[in-house]
């Protein structure tokens, strides 16, 4: 069967101008921030016309969107390894928060322009919470079945409770690193996903020394 090699052509051409775009976008938001950017910006960037950035996007937002959920793919695909890899719930947790820490590194731009404080992007930002919470809510839903999590825990609200967790510290620590070391930022986010503030145990503790 003979492969018609001009048909590929083309499409190898639009897919590279689409990456190119990508990155422009993906550069340009980084530097400037959301709503300093224009699609014309963006194009110009990518060395293309401004009516062929409209071809692949109808507008920033769209693109902006897309540059996003590649991203939030990518950590979800980091977070999804490390509970593989991981040996017991503390390791998985451990590592999922060095994934967490490590993605807020790396794409420190898409979390201040997501959660910052003049957060450009809040429903996008909440999408994206929806998005990292649904998954998190099937994982507790297995760990529930398994007898993993406690039975009083409700996936549901667990899920929003920690990806809002997620996101408020990561917010607030891109904003300024030396607020808290690495290591100090992964043993607390560890240890409040594993027992809280006040284990049951802690608690439990205190009750009788106050009989």
């Amino acid at each position: 069967m003979s492969v018609n090699t001009s048909d590929r052509a083309p499409a190898r051409s639009r897919a590279a101008t689409r990456e190119r775009i990508l990155a422009s976008g993906t550069a340009l938001f980084a530097e400037r921030g959301l709503h300093e950017v224009t699609s014309h910006d963006i194009a110009s960037d990518a060395g293309v016309a401004a009516g062929t950035f409209y071809l692949h996007f109808p507008d920033k937002q769209t693109l902006f969107r897309e540059i996003v959920f590649q991203a939030v793919a990518e950590l979800r695909q980091g977070l999804q390894e490390a509970r593989a890899a991981g040996r017991g719930v503390e390791q998985v947790v451990r590592m999922q928060a060095e994934v967490l820490l490590s993605f807020a590194e790396q794409r420190a731009d898409l979390v201040r322009i997501l959660f910052g404080r003049d957060s450009e992007a809040r429903g996008l930002g909440a999408d994206v919470l929806d998005h990292l919470a649904e998954g998190l809510r099937e994982r507790l839903a297995t760990d529930l079945r398994t007898g993993t999590t406690p039975g009083s825990v409700d996936p549901d609200v667990a899920a929003q409770a920690i990806v809002g967790m997620w996101a408020r510290v990561l917010a607030w620590w891109v904003e300024d690193p030396s607020r808290a070391g690495r290591e100090q930022l992964i043993d607390t986010l560890t240890t409040f996903e594993l027992s809280g503030v006040f284990p049951v145990r802690a608690r439990s503790a205190v009750d009788a020394r106050s009989d």
